[in-house]
């Protein structure tokens, strides 16, 4: 993975180490440090400091809807995901849910049937994420590792897939489902029923943000709602 920088100041920028054209003047990290105050060849200031995952995804390629933090956070949330969860991801998409959960000290396999979507994974966990293996594979047709702690399924007909993350999971393992529409979950609890799975919980995670411009403090206006997560936990063999 790539060494960045983030830059805050009027306006945020990651970059790597070099002299960059910003709409503040040219800014110089050739010899940047953490740390450091620098002013732009336009006398505006910017602090230098790590850039966090998030920071880092902005950055990267988007093929896909992915999925967003605020659903990545439901789901650490309520499986209590931790450092050293082998973990199962499909549709790998743009690859953001298995780079922020390998970022959580996760060992994540993502599975991508779809080519372009394949290529725009590799290409950003290459660049930004860690310790994710991705796969060309229709995960559909089975799984080839075992005793995983946490699947996660964000693909067309998830069904199809939870009788093999009923053999994947190690007892106690979760399996979530990002789901669009309603219709979409009802399909996904008939099918877990089949197998030795807990009641299922689902969510609808809706997350509101506010601004503040002026005397003026309100909701931002777009849709706070992303789609519905469903949980459920391997109970037996």
């Amino acid at each position: 993975m790539k060494k960045y920088f983030l830059l805050i100041g009027p306006k945020n920028y990651l970059f790597e180490k070099g002299k960059f054209n910003t709409e503040y003047g040219i800014v110089d990290l050739r010899k940047a440090k953490v740390g450091n105050r620098i002013k732009s060849s336009a006398g505006k200031i910017f602090y230098v400091t790590e850039p966090s995952i998030l920071d880092m995804m902005h950055k990267a390629s988007r093929g896909p809807q992915v999925v967003l933090p605020k659903d990545a956070g439901a789901i650490i949330a309520a499986t209590g995901c931790s450092p050293g969860w082998r973990v199962v991801d499909a549709g790998a998409g743009s690859g953001f849910l298995s780079m922020f959960l390998a970022n959580l000290g996760c060992k994540v396999y993502s599975y991508e049937n779809r080519k372009q979507f394949y290529e725009v994974a590799k290409k950003n966990v290459s660049k930004f994420g860690k310790d994710v293996t991705i796969y060309h594979k229709d995960i559909s047709k089975g799984i080839k590792e075992k005793n995983a702690d946490l699947i996660t399924l964000d693909l067309e007909n998830p069904e199809k897939v939870l009788k093999h993350a009923s053999k994947t999971l190690r007892i106690g393992g979760w399996v979530v489902v990002y789901s669009m529409h309603v219709e979409q979950v009802k399909k996904v609890i008939k099918e877990l029923k089949k197998y030795n799975f807990s009641d299922p919980g689902i969510i609808e995670n809706v997350w509101i943000s506010w601004q503040s411009k002026g005397e003026a403090t309100r909701p931002r206006t777009h849709l706070g709602h992303t789609g519905f997560l469903t949980f459920a936990r391997k109970v037996g063999p």
